[in-house]
Formats: C-alpha cells, sequence, structure tokens
C-alpha cells in the first residue's frame, strides 16, 4: 500500500510537537532499530517522483520490500533542499524508522536529524561516510565503473570522434560518472573530443534538451546523461537530431523513453540492494553497516544494452569483445577506473588488443 505524506500537514505537526518539547519522546515508541518486518516501517524523500530517475529505483525498492517482506513505506516530494531535515522529520513523525537519504544534497539534513533520532536507521546512498554516526548506513555506488564502459562505447563506435555527457551537478556521484566517462572514451580512442556539461539541476526537462541539442549540434554522435528528470529531454534532443545520434540513458535503463534512440544505459539495480538489505537485516536482527561501495564485481552497478535489434547492430562482435574485456579487466582489479579528477589527471591506461 502506497502511503504519499502530506509535508505541510506533517510539518505543521512536527512545529507544533517540537514547541511541546516532545518531538522526539512522539516517535521514540514507535522508532525500532530491531530489524523485523513488523517493526521496520521505511521511507524516502526526493525532488519528484515518476522521471525514473534514481530517486524511482530507490522507491522501486521500497515497494518491492513492502510487496516482498511486507514492510510498509512512505515517500515524500520536497522541492525545495533547504528543507531536507524537516522533510526527514515528517516521515519519521510519520512512524519511519528506516530513512534513505539518496544525493549529496540530503547529507546535512540527514545527520542532522540522525544526531536527533539515535534510534533511527538512515542508509545513505550519496558517497561512503567515514565518520558517520552508528545509526548511518553509507556506501557509495562505483558509477564510474560502468560509466567508463559507457564512454569506452562511445569512442569505439563515434564517426564524428566526438561525444557527449549531461550530467547535474557536481557532487561525488556526478564526478565518478563524469571521470570515468571521460576515462573509458580516452582509453579506446585518445583523440576523441568529449564534452561534458552541468545543468545545476535534477528536474529540469528542458535544460537537459539545451545542454544535448548543443552538443548534437556541434557534432557529438553519442551522448551520454545522469540528470534525473534532465535526461528526458536528453532522450528528446536525441530524437529530434535524427539519423546518426544516438545516446546513453540511467536509472533503470530507461529504455521505452526512447527507444529509438538510447543504445545502452548506465544502471545501478539499487532496488535489488534494498530489498536484499532488508531482509538481511530482518533474519540477522540488524544491518549490515560494512559495506563501503558497491561496482560491476559485486553487481552494484552495470552497463546494460538495448534489446532494441536495430541499435545492438551498431555494435560489432569486436566491439562487444573490447567492452567486456574491459569489464572483466575493471572486476579482476587490473583496471582501476578514475573516480576524480585527481586520479583522472595520473589515469594513463590504453586499450591494447590482447
Amino acid at each position: 500500500m502506497k502511503r504519499v505524506v502530506s509535508f505541510l500537514l506533517c510539518i505543521a505537526m512536527v512545529m507544533s510537537l517540537a514547541a511541546c518539547g516532545g518531538k522526539k519522546d512522539a516517535v521514540e515508541a514507535e522508532s525500532s532499530t530491531e530489524a523485523n518486518n513488523a517493526e521496520i516501517v521505511t521511507g524516502m524523500i526526493a525532488y519528484s517522483f515518476g522521471t525514473q530517475s534514481f530517486s524511482d529505483d530507490v522507491l522501486a525498492g521500497l515497494v518491492k520490500a513492502e510487496e516482498e517482506l511486507e514492510i510498509p513505506h512512505y515517500e515524500l516530494e520536497i522541492a525545495d533542499v533547504t528543507e531536507t531535515a524537516n522533510g526527514f522529520r515528517t516521515l519519521i513523525q510519520q512512524g519511519v524508522n528506516f530513512v534513505v537519504a539518496t544525493t549529496a544534497e540530503y547529507c546535512d539534513g540527514m545527520l542532522e536529524v540522525a544526531a536527533e533520532y539515535p534510534d533511527v536507521y538512515f542508509l545513505y546512498l550519496g558517497e561512503y561516510l567515514q565518520d558517520a554516526p552508528d545509526n548511518v548506513i553509507s556506501f557509495e555506488y562505483r558509477e564510474n565503473e560502468a560509466a567508463f564502459l559507457a564512454g569506452a562505447l562511445g569512442g569505439l563506435l563515434t564517426e564524428s570522434n566526438k561525444i557527449g555527457a549531461v550530467l547535474a551537478v557536481t557532487d561525488p556521484i556526478q564526478l565518478r560518472y563524469q571521470y570515468g566517462y571521460l576515462a573509458g572514451a580516452k582509453s579506446v580512442n585518445p583523440d576523441c573530443d568529449v564534452m561534458i556539461t552541468f545543468t545545476n539541476s535534477y528536474a529540469d526537462t528542458n535544460i537537459g534538451y539545451e545542454h544535448a541539442n548543443a552538443m548534437y549540434s556541434q557534432g557529438c554522435d553519442y551522448v551520454g546523461c545522469y540528470a534525473g528528470a534532465c535526461n528526458l529531454g536528453v532522450f528528446q534532443a536525441a530524437e529530434e537530431a535524427g539519423d546518426g545520434k544516438y545516446c546513453f540513458g540511467a536509472a533503470n535503463g530507461q529504455f521505452d523513453k526512447s527507444y529509438e534512440k538510447i543504445l545502452a544505459s548506465v544502471v545501478k539495480p539499487i532496488d535489488e540492494t534494498i530489498v536484499s538489505m532488508l531482509r538481511e537485516g530482518m533474519e540477522n536482527g540488524e544491518f549490515n553497516t560494512d559495506i563501503s561501495s558497491l561496482g560491476l564485481k559485486e553487481g552494484g552497478v552495470k552497463l546494460m544494452f538495448t534489446d532494441n535489434p536495430e541499435l545492438l547492430a551498431l555494435v560489432d562482435d569486436e566491439n562487444k569483445a573490447i567492452i567486456e574485456e574491459l569489464k572483466e579487466k575493471i572486476i579482476n582489479g587490473e583496471l582501476v577506473v578514475p573516480g576524480t579528477e585527481e586520479a583522472y589527471n595520473s589515469f594513463d591506461y590504453r586499450y591494447e588488443k590482447e
């Protein structure tokens, strides 16, 4: 059963309880960290839902956990990032005791509220926090590894020798994608011109369109994207750009959003991770806090290809083999993909046929 919290109503309730000095006490009886399906209640906030963004993938995990494990969930839309902390408090006032924070923009608000509610678990997916409080579970995805494969694919297939990527903001997640994508393209095609732009938005489809349209107009024939709802604008630009212009998706693949243009997607199966974590918590009585990162080796990220035969025909057997070889090198540790500017500047791997 879906539960959508009314933000304004619940904020008023939180403020009222705080004025009475009872904000924390009011939820302590309901907020238990004992991991069983009778007591776990999950919740998350996002700018918006329904755009096939990473937030939708996280929500899919909470919905799946409700269906398979009978763990109820709440979801809350908050357009103003300055209200992050109040949003988390709102969820907790509804009985949520396992809160998911998806990106770095929610980190400060999460840590503020985590200190107020030590009996509530917080799952943070922005990056690994070395000194996180005991009630904060944090790990990061090595998006750079899957982005490396996407960049390499673009570098191999480009006919114009120009590819691009539209990203959102300069947070650790987006930067991992940026430097992985750049490194992948340069590793197979050192002379490839790679354009990277940031929309400074996860929600503005029009800005995504403008950025991608500019790239296609300047000669890019493959454009990646990792910018929430802005991705939809990238797909529109690819469709309008006509023949020979393609793109890479994200989130859950997004292939249905542009079946004729999305060749492959940088995917994080977060829904599976969340269900697995909650199931393990129920079985063991506690949550695993030892995870620091998930990449290709752990199945935390992957490059997923379309099932459109016309698009798949763009990738011949030789290039398929190269992508698979690069993937195996990353998995076995022979190839370490950069995820920061410093690591990228010292990255000198160049692919050579074996």
